[in-house]
């Protein structure tokens, strides 16, 4: 089993209607859990309005939102689905937005972990295969499979 997947950050059929409530449903989880500072949230909505994290991934928008590593107490990654596509700026552009469905949290609360999951994670979502086994997903059990197989194992064993 991951350290870095917790059941409880896969969210599937999410119903959020603005990045705010994808932050709100994921960070509540990893601040109860122990997991992220009482501010993690309002670090992550401040990052994402200074710096975007949606991308363009060959069948879907993506986002990748993650804060400083000051607000997060245990690394973790986290997986939300959304029901219907909301719009986040544009990773690099300069006010461009995409429509995203799938958005990796991203916890991290060392720098360099921070910098190797990023990578990993952008490494996967090139792969449109990996993408539709994550719009696919029906139970909270496929989707930590999926993660603890594709994402979580490979990045563990490059940190060691």
């Amino acid at each position: 089993m991951s350290k870095l997947l917790d059941k409880d950050l896969i969210v599937l059929h999410s119903n959020a209607g603005h990045y705010s409530d994808v932050f709100k449903e994921l960070g509540k989880i990893m601040i109860e859990k122990g997991f992220a500072n009482a501010n993690y949230i309002e670090g992550l909505l401040e990052r994402e309005s200074n710096f975007p994290t949606g991308v363009l991934a060959e069948t879907a928008g993506i986002a990748l939102p993650h804060t400083d590593s000051s607000f997060v107490k245990e690394s973790k990654i986290g997986l939300l689905v959304l029901e219907t596509p909301i719009k986040f700026g544009m990773m690099g552009s300069d006010g461009e937005e995409v429509d995203v469905k799938i958005v990796f949290l991203l916890g991290c609360s060392e720098g360099i972990q921070h910098l190797q999951a990023l990578q990993k994670v952008i490494e996967l979502i090139q792969d449109a295969r990996f993408v539709d086994q994550i719009l696919s997903l029906k139970t909270k059990d496929e989707a930590y499979e999926l993660l603890n197989n594709r994402l979580t194992i490979q990045f563990e064993e490059e940190v060691k």
